[in-house]
This record gives structure tokens, C-alpha cells and sequence, in this order.
């Protein structure tokens, strides 16, 4: 399975089985990790196989059952440490149901007190996390805003984009995004070959910016394009 054909069968699963992950899902879970901490510099780590993963954190939003295996989404802070979190937390995300898993995005408090199971270094910070696992019931398609809302044209009508802009912004709709606001919008400009991504008004705007920034890359394809 692909990355595009994992962004078609992600759905939000917050409710999981005792399955536990196989070895050879978790080394390629591991392989996938070390190389998106190369290239990013974050610290993302991998919690498996315990009884509450979530160490008792409090959810932003949505009630999580059985959570064994989780992502932790760290990085040392910076203005733009969400976005980035979003863009390569989702790359993990999307491997991850490449494997045959389940998985939610997830936004916990009190992730810097101790006794948990990641390892906060001195001016590093947990915007989020991914919870993973098999669930025990498949996760539902989400609503989407109208295309033309996600995607502009800046000279003409979006229907006059070209067809890669178009499968980029179709992969954007299929990206989870905090209460399924999809506080994001991107833009063609005149040029047509340069795309403006903005986070609009909303909760965790900037993961959700960051995540939408990869599904449109992975379909619109960056020959196409440039980023403003």
C-alpha cells in the first residue's frame, strides 16, 4: 500500500483491541521513525505495548479506550514546531496504515510531568501524538468543506486550476484536522507554478496546516509546484 492509498483508508480509530503489534511491524515502525528524526531534527518516539500509552494524560478532544501503542510528536520549540509536527507526524501516520494499522491524531496535557513513557529533553515540547493499534471498530469518513473553499485560483476559478492542483487539494479534504474544521486553505498564484498554504482561524491550525501541506505534496506532486 501507498502513501495516497493510506490517506483513502485513514479514518479516526479511538477504541482498540489487545492485539498487540508484530515484530516486524514495529522494526518498520522504528525504521520509519529514525528516518523522519534524521530529516526533520525531531525526537519523535514510539510507545508500545503498555497498559495506558496516553500515561493518564487528559485528551484534548475525543475519548480513547485500550490505547497500547502511541507516537509521541516531539521537537525542540519553535514558532513553527506545530507545522512541522503536523507534516511529518502525519508521514508516520499514513506509514503506519500502510501496515494494516488504525490510528488517531491526539492532543494530551501534561505531557512534561513525570513518569511517562517519552523522554522530554530541556526545550523540547509534545504537540500532539498518534495513537495506533487495530481497532475494534473501523474508523467513519469525516465530512469536507467544498473544494473551491480549500483550494483558490488566484487568476480565475478553481476550475480552471490545472489537474494536479485539483488531486492535491482532493488529498487535503482527506486530511483529519482538530473537530474536522480543516482550518486551512491553499492558493495557485498567478504564476501557476508557485501554491500559498495558509492556517486559517482554528484550533491547532498549524498541525493541521502541516498535515495538509504533505497530502497535497504527495498528490499534487512538488515537480509541479513551489511553495510561496
Amino acid at each position: 500500500m501507498d502513501m495516497l492509498q493510506a490517506m483513502q483508508l485513514r479514518h479516526a480509530v479511538r477504541d482498540y483491541s489487545d492485539q498487540p503489534l508484530s515484530e516486524d511491524t514495529l522494526a518498520a515502525i522504528a525504521q520509519a521513525i529514525r528516518e523522519v528524526n534524521a530529516a526533520s531534527g525531531l525526537n519523535i518516539q514510539l510507545v508500545h505495548g503498555s497498559d495506558d500509552a496516553l500515561n493518564g494524560c487528559p485528551t484534548h478532544y475525543g475519548r480513547f479506550k485500550n490505547v497500547r501503542n502511541m507516537l509521541a510528536f516531539i521537537g525542540p520549540d519553535s514558532d513553527d514546531l506545530d507545522e512541522r509536527i503536523g507534516y511529518w507526524g502525519e508521514r508516520l501516520v499514513l506509514t503506519a496504515v500502510s501496515l494494516g494499522l488504525d490510528a488517531s491524531w491526539v492532543v494530551l496535557h501534561d505531557t512534561e510531568k513525570t513518569g511517562c513513557s517519552w523522554t522530554l529533553q530541556d526545550g523540547e515540547r509534545m504537540p500532539a501524538a498518534a495513537t495506533l493499534g487495530y481497532g475494534n471498530r473501523p474508523g467513519r469518513p469525516h465530512r469536507s468543506k467544498p473544494m473551491e473553499e480549500l483550494g483558490t485560483v488566484e487568476s480565475g476559478t478553481y476550475a480552471d486550476a490545472p489537474d494536479w492542483f485539483h488531486q492535491g487539494i482532493e488529498a487535503v479534504s482527506l486530511a483529519p484536522s482538530a473537530l474536522g474544521k480543516q482550518p486551512v486553505r491553499f492558493t495557485l498564484l498567478e504564476d501557476g507554478h508557485h501554491v500559498k498554504a495558509e492556517a486559517l482561524e482554528g484550533v491547532q491550525a498549524s498541525i493541521c496546516l502541516g498535515i495538509a501541506k504533505l497530502h497535497f505534496e504527495l498528490a499534487a506532486g512538488t515537480e509541479h509546484f513551489v511553495w510561496a
